[in-house]
């Protein structure tokens, strides 16, 4: 069994367990249908839409998404690294559609109806009996001086995969030999917590083979690197030191764009390329529905199942989910693929009146440092009955950065990718 092989059988287990835990239950399926509607067709989305159809065929499943095909965050930084182009990380949903028979509506939703159980965009009005929504985060700029709309083409953020990913990186390729990058963090908690970092080595590497007399300046508006720090440090130690210039606790306040300037309450960095990643929180459709608590940032859900805190019927899974109701988990693309999982298994569960199984959830993150060498952290998680969160039961990270760590993260891509869409 080879590497890619043996990541497959890994992705596949959790979702063949589940299906024959159920099936150990209930081999009748067929006769619980039901419509189910997922909001967004990300990571959470398309896996809670995958195992609702594999464990039961006859449920109804429309998945509301207004982007046509699947643009892949994971992995975007090696587009802005010059490694892999955006047609390597987009796919079609094509094989969900004929596959599996699941129906697309692409719309933006606007409104739901939780007492007529019915969500709106603007052509269409659904029905369901299950509300799945995994709408990711809202890029939160309320806090930057002088932002406006002119801002986002000056200081693309990229951090949602798509038309800026493809700007910052034709920015990062076209930059003068002895100009700046300048690329902000904002405070933990955050989409990817390691992903600026990977972004951050893979856009000075790129600059040490091509722009030799180019900077990069770090503006991190935490006290340190906060995920896998030891390792990023060895690697910019090794690797950049006459590149990286890393300056914590310098998140950005404002911005000007007649002079493409970054300022922090110690500095102004007038840059060529400015990468800001600005605050995150809920996506703003769940707060606009009254699915947030008042003064919160996330949703509160059950971490058994993750419904709601407040609506019955209806589940939040992915980037949007609190913390503090879900436990120490991080916002990535492999915990939105597990939650997803959990949920589809909770919602067929919920439509053939069958109990509900104990969630337990895995996370692999995978950074690069270099094109050649990759670093990576591990997790497994389980439901605790008694604190009533999801807890961590065993994690793991790599000791060194390696080459087979980098080739181990493109299998995981390509494993995860098919895992969802195929």
């Amino acid at each position: 069994m080879n590497r890619r092989q043996l990541l497959k059988y890994f992705f596949n287990l959790s979702i063949l367990s589940a299906s024959s835990s159920l099936m150990k239950v209930n081999t009748s399926f067929a006769k619980h249908s039901g419509k189910v509607v997922i909001l967004g067709a990300g990571w959470g989305g398309l896996s809670a839409a995958k195992t609702i159809k594999m464990l039961n065929p006859s449920i109804d499943v429309t998945i509301i998404e207004k982007n046509k095909n699947f643009k892949s965050c994971p992995v975007s930084n090696w587009v802005i690294g010059q490694i892999k182009s955006m047609e390597d990380i987009t796919f079609s949903f094509g094989a969900l559609k004929n596959k599996y028979s699941i129906n697309f509506i692409h719309e933006q939703a606007i409104q739901f109806d939780f007492d007529k159980k019915n969500v709106s965009t603007n052509n269409f009005n659904v029905q369901y009996d299950k509300l799945v929504l995994s709408p990711g985060i809202m890029l939160d700029y309320s806090n930057i001086e002088n932002w406006n709309k002119n801002s986002y083409e000056i200081f693309p953020s990229a951090w949602k995969a798509g038309n800026e990913t493809i700007l910052l990186s034709r920015q990062i390729q076209n930059i003068k030999d002895g100009g700046t990058v300048a690329l902000s963090i904002p405070l933990s908690p955050y989409r990817c917590p390691p992903g600026p970092y990977e972004r951050a080595s893979l856009i000075a590497s790129y600059l040490k083979r091509n722009k030799k007399r180019a900077k990069l300046i770090v503006l991190d508006a935490n006290e340190k690197i906060v995920s896998k720090g030891a390792l990023f440090k060895e690697a910019w130690d090794e690797y950049y030191s006459d590149i990286i210039e890393y300056r914590p606790n310098s998140g950005v306040v404002g911005v000007d764009n007649s002079s493409k300037t970054l300022m922090t309450d110690f500095d102004d960095i007038k840059c060529d390329v400015a990468n800001l990643i600005p605050a995150q929180s809920v996506a703003s459709i769940l707060r606009k529905n009254n699915l947030v608590a008042q003064g919160q940032n996330w949703a509160s859900v059950d971490p058994f199942d993750f419904s709601s805190s407040f609506v019955k019927d209806v589940f939040i899974i992915g980037d949007s989910t609190s913390q503090s109701s879900v436990g120490k988990v991080p916002k990535s693309g492999y915990i939105a693929n597990s939650m997803g999982k959990v949920c589809g298994l909770a919602v067929v569960s919920e439509l053939a009146d069958l109990e509900k199984l104990t969630p337990s959830m895995i996370n692999t993150c995978y950074s690069l440092v270099s094109p050649e060498e990759g670093i990576s952290v591990s997790a497994v998680y389980t439901y605790d009955s008694k604190d009533k969160k999801i807890i961590k039961i065993t994690s793991g990270l790599s000791p060194n950065r390696s080459e087979l760590i980098k080739d181990n993260a493109w299998d995981w891509a390509q494993n995860i990718w098919e895992d969802m869409l195929l």
